[in-house]
């Protein structure tokens, strides 16, 4: 068998979290996004915050994880409390940061970046908009954030616990949330295929798990 069929078919079936049933955080429609406040303090989002990506392999050991670049983004807070927020991430901008050679890596990111995924040309960026921000210590946990989530043309409401710390630095957030692709429309099954095509998407879609780790990872100041 082709060794680059090989290295592809595991990679791409490592973007998922695998397991029997779906770990994902259960989407909701979008909701009001919140507005900040008169005596709100806004801090820019820095070049230096990312989205994560992490999955393992629905079949065998092993895992596989990367980062999207994160172009802009605002959060606005009061009295320590977040009031309003939001990033743009940068779709055109997918990093895997596997030990996969550099030649199967971009061949990850070509299939990511294409129609099947997240059609990158089409829609260059994602958004997520905080809609809810409340302070709920637990473990590690200081929050739990909720927000419209932007990927391709959908947009769905997730909610996540977060850590959320402010200084004389700036404010750094950082959650993690497991959503299932399907919800936004990310899946093989598209209009106008052949039947090969159809069995091709079915296959795949049995090879990749529907749920994804993301980790927002964001740091500003003022």
């Amino acid at each position: 068998m082709n060794k680059s069929f090989i290295y592809l078919t595991a990679a791409v079936a490592g973007l998922a979290m695998a397991s029997c049933g779906s770990n994902a955080t259960e989407a909701g429609a979008a909701d009001s996004t919140l507005s900040a406040t008169e005596g709100s303090a806004t801090y820019t989002v820095s070049s230096e915050s990312v989205l994560g990506w992490k999955g393992t392999k629905v079949v065998g050991m092993g895992s596989h994880a990367g980062t999207i670049g994160i172009s802009e983004g605002t959060l606005s807070l009061e009295n320590g409390n977040i009031t309003a927020g939001s990033v743009t991430i940068d779709m055109k901008n997918i990093v895997v940061t596997d030990s996969l050679p550099e030649e199967y890596k971009q061949k990850l990111i070509g299939h990511f970046s294409a129609d099947d995924f997240f059609n990158v040309e089409q829609f260059p960026t994602a958004k997520f908009e905080i809609t809810g921000a409340e302070a709920k210590a637990e473990g590690d946990f200081t929050h739990v954030i909720s927000g419209n989530l932007t990927l391709r043309d959908s947009t769905k409401n997730i909610s996540f616990p977060a850590t959320v710390t402010v200084d004389e630095n700036g404010v750094s957030a950082v959650g993690t949330a497991v959503i299932n692709r399907l919800d936004w429309g990310v899946n093989y099954d598209k209009e106008k295929m052949s039947l090969s095509e159809k069995l091709q998407a079915e296959a795949k879609n049995g090879i990749v798990s529907k749920d994804i780790e993301v980790t927002f990872d964001i740091k500003a100041t003022k």
